[in-house]
C-alpha cells in the first residue's frame, strides 16, 4: 500500500452485532474476524477496518463516504435497518447525488451516487 493511503477504518459502536448487521446488509461489508470487544470487517474495494467497543459514536467525528448505486433504495434500506436520515438526497460537488445518514450506533455516513460517465459515440472518442 502506498504511503498516504487510507489503510484502516475504526468505528466506535455501542453494539458490535448490530453494527455488523447494518453494514453487511446495507453496504455489503464482510465481517472477517473477532476479538474481545472488536469485530473486523472488509469493505468492497479492500478497505479493512474494525468496529470496537470502548469509544463513543459521534456524528461530529469523521464522516464515512460510501459510493452507492440507487441512492434512494440505499437510504430506505438504511432506515429499515435502524439507521436515520439526517439530510435528504440532494446535489453535491461535481454533480454527485448525496444523502446523510446516521448508522444505528450514531456514526455519520454520507452516501453518494456518481454521475454516469457518458459513453463516447462514433467519432467522439
Amino acid at each position: 500500500m502506498p504511503p498516504g493511503c487510507l489503510a484502516h477504518l475504526r468505528l466506535a459502536v455501542l453494539d458490535l452485532e448490530r453494527a455488523a448487521r447494518f453494514y453487511e446488509r446495507c453496504f455489503g461489508w464482510q465481517v472477517t474476524g473477532a476479538a474481545p470487544g472488536v469485530l473486523s470487517f472488509m469493505a468492497p474495494g479492500g478497505l479493512e477496518g474494525s468496529f470496537w467497543l470502548g469509544g463513543e459514536p459521534s456524528s461530529a467525528g469523521p464522516e464515512l463516504y460510501v459510493e452507492v448505486v440507487a441512492i434512494e433504495a440505499v437510504v430506505r434500506r438504511a432506515i429499515e435497518l435502524g439507521g436515520a436520515r439526517i439530510a435528504r438526497v440532494g446535489s453535491g460537488p461535481g454533480g454527485v447525488r448525496v444523502a446523510q445518514l446516521l448508522d444505528p450506533e450514531g456514526n455519520r455516513i454520507c452516501v453518494w451516487e456518481g454521475v454516469p460517465t457518458p459513453i463516447p459515440g462514433p467519432g467522439r472518442g
